[in-house]
């Protein structure tokens, strides 16, 4: 069984060797499966670059930063992540970090519904846990108090974890379990006194739309007239909450499976064109060339 410190270089290895995939896939580059790991988050970063490339995994991950800070990006948002933090990435949701200060400590776990049922959980523990769906805000700036009640579960978890004892399991998804409740009851907090609800519904029935349409539809006109609110509107309320306007996040997700589908597919051009609901190949190269300062062509070819 590898350990924590193995584990750990191997991913870094992975995220490394593949980052030119626009989105590196974890769970076709990493081999060594697991279901459930915790670490210490600057035993991650330690002799690394501080930056982790686009990558997608379905492991749900959750990270508390108990000092120092960094850029984060998981689905639309992005925000920077600092002292007390609370971090959640969703199995599957495309994330990315950079910039972490040396000085960056607090803890990083992941796990998947094996592991509960397993241990004899029901799916429902984590089916039914908002924190771990796409269509919330997946950060919260937690009060000194707080971020010690949250350290609390994941240091027994550690605890737990480096007695390497199937026995240690039950207890081990007990924990995440009290993790998940806590999480929950901070991230309703955070809601409850936000000003103005019904933007927040909207917000996430932007991302609810954004991951079922971005591929056909690319016009913030599109997303807003079902929301029924000016583009321009759309626009300014989506970049208050995440970090990026409605228009940079439906860029940034197009451009991302466009890098994927160059890298990881046998697609034409103009295949990966029609793909992505460009009706002019034209224009799919020039969007493509503005972002990434090379033609989708070269970009491919870079890869030989």
């Amino acid at each position: 069984m590898p350990d924590d410190q193995y584990r750990i270089s191997e991913f870094k290895k992975v995220l490394r060797r593949n980052a030119e995939e626009g989105v590196v896939d974890l769970d076709k580059n990493y081999l060594h499966k697991f279901n459930v790991q915790i670490h210490r988050f600057e035993d991650v970063l330690r002799n690394s670059r501080r930056n982790e490339p686009p990558n997608r995994w379905s492991y749900h991950r959750i990270g508390l930063i108990r000092e120092g800070e960094g850029n984060v990006k998981t689905g639309i948002f992005s925000f920077k992540a600092k002292k007390n933090t609370l971090v959640v990435v969703p199995s599957r949701v495309i994330s990315s970090s950079s910039n972490w200060t040396p000085d960056t400590k607090g803890y990083i776990l992941l796990f998947n519904m094996d592991f509960f049922l397993e241990n004899n959980f029901s799916h429902q523990i984590i089916g039914n846990k908002r924190m771990l769906t796409t269509s919330i805000k997946p950060y919260v700036h937690l009060t000194d108090e707080q971020a010690e009640e949250v350290s609390r579960i994941f240091e027994s978890i550690l605890i737990e974890k480096k007695q390497q004892e199937i026995v240690n399991n039950e207890l081990i998804a007990v924990k995440i379990v009290e993790l998940l409740i806590l999480g929950e009851r901070l991230f309703e907090l955070e809601e409850s006194q936000e000003a103005n609800q019904p933007l927040i519904d909207s917000i996430k029935r932007f991302v609810d739309m954004l991951d079922e349409y971005f591929s056909k539809e690319h016009s913030v006109k599109f997303y807003a007239e079902r929301l029924s609110m000016h583009p321009n509107h759309l626009n300014a309320l989506i970049k208050k909450h995440t970090g990026l306007s409605a228009k940079e996040s439906i860029q940034n997700r197009i451009l991302l499976e466009i890098k994927h589908l160059l890298h990881s597919t046998k697609l034409s051009i103009k295949q990966i064109s029609d793909q992505m609901g460009f009706r002019d190949p034209n224009y799919f190269t020039t969007f493509f060339k503005r972002a990434e300062k090379l033609s989708p062509g070269n970009y491919r070819s870079s890869f030989d």
